[in-house]
């Protein structure tokens, strides 16, 4: 069957019907922004917003709410006070509640377009509390005119997704404690930490309802699961019946639902399987990750959708442009039914963006043949 847009054949996949070429999908606006800054953006994109560059290298652009754009899901605190202060590169969040302060602190990149949190607000046991009282006193909503702007804005070149919050024991070590202190609370204060869990769980739930109501179809839970993190026996104690619960309420909604790993991740591959989520985005083959596409394959067959696939590193100028070519066709074959070709994770910003070009022609030329 063939399609008008590239929204329709991404859609077709999650659907499982057969469609006449595999989708490439991308995210490119750090890179994008980063070459913009530097005075490095080629010439042909400078007047161009981020659906019509896509469109000009043969891929289509996968749009999150709220990654350099505006977000269609407003969140607001009720009793919550957030204080902003800015030291250089520094941010620091100061969070007021009733019960007492929370102090965040992120780091800026040299262009000041992405961060790293540097400290994190839950650093004692007494801290649970008052961040469960930020948790519970969030009010979500559904903003549908910023998502007719967001949807006429890519107009079907692409498609308009969210990610959700991250799930409870991901969102410890990314959000509030980070991964020394999670692994050290759960050995000392494993109660408080589990209790904790539970609230981000009733957090999250808000997110759930509240999507599961709107007009997007696609869905993706922002993970970034790294086994070196995250182990088996973690990820089934923790994360399986979570993503079980999720999976199965988005379904009963008519919505399809991604998860975001990005990270080492192959002996999660089996338990991945086991989730009932639709899809896998930013598994990342050697040489970035450690899983091969031979074990992809052999773990999840046809039954998951395999988002991106293509390591970053290939996009490199540094590296031999064979071994794109190469990994592209070998992609395609193997995974003709149930891929959404893109770059795991995102695109570099020292890329060499003819090889995007490249990624899309050779797609052509298969589906050609």
């Amino acid at each position: 069957m063939s399609y008008t847009t590239e929204e329709e054949r991404i859609l077709a996949i999650f659907e499982r019907k057969s469609v006449d070429r595999i989708p490439f999908n991308i995210r490119h606006e750090y890179w994008y922004l980063v070459n913009k800054k530097k005075g490095t953006l080629p010439k042909e994109f400078e007047k161009l917003d981020f659906p019509d560059v896509c469109e000009k290298l043969g891929a289509s652009w996968r749009c999150y709410s709220g990654y350099y754009v505006e977000s269609f899901v407003k969140v607001y605190y009720e009793n919550v006070q957030f204080v902003t202060e800015r030291y250089n590169r520094r941010i620091r969040i100061i969070i007021k509640t009733p019960l007492g302060n929370l102090e965040r602190i992120h780091g800026l990149d040299k262009w000041e377009l992405s961060s790293q949190t540097i400290e994190y607000p839950i650093k004692h046991p007494k801290d649970f509390k008052i961040m469960e009282y930020v948790l519970d006193n969030v009010k979500v909503e559904f903003d549908h005119k910023t998502y007719q702007k967001l949807k006429q804005r890519v107009r079907g070149r692409g498609i308009v997704s969210y990610f959700f919050p991250r799930s409870p024991f991901q969102a410890l070590i990314y959000n509030y404690l980070g991964a020394f202190r999670t692994f050290k609370f759960l050995i000392r204060h494993k109660k408080e930490v589990e209790d904790f869990m539970e609230v981000i769980k009733r957090h999250n739930q808000k997110f759930f309802e509240v999507l599961a109501k709107s007009p997007v179809k696609i869905l993706n839970l922002g993970e970034n699961i790294d086994v070196r993190f995250t182990s088996p026996k973690l990820f089934e104690k923790y994360c399986l019946e979570y993503y079980q619960e999720v999976a199965d309420y988005l379904h009963k909604h008519g919505k399809y639902v991604h998860i975001h790993v990005d990270g080492y991740a192959k002996p999660l591959l089996p338990l991945l399987k086991e989730t009932g989520l639709d899809g896998i985005e930013a598994l990342t083959p050697k040489p970035v990750g450690d899983m091969t596409l031979e074990d992809i394959k052999k773990a999840l067959g046809d039954e998951m959708i395999i988002i991106d696939g293509i390591p970053y590193i290939y996009f490199l100028p540094t590296i031999n442009v064979e071994k794109l070519k190469n990994f592209v066709k070998k992609i395609i074959t193997m995974f003709p039914n149930n891929l959404i070709l893109g770059i795991s994770d995102e695109l570099p910003p020292p890329a060499d963006v003819r090889r995007v070009k490249l990624v899309s022609q050779i797609i052509e030329e298969h589906f050609k043949a």
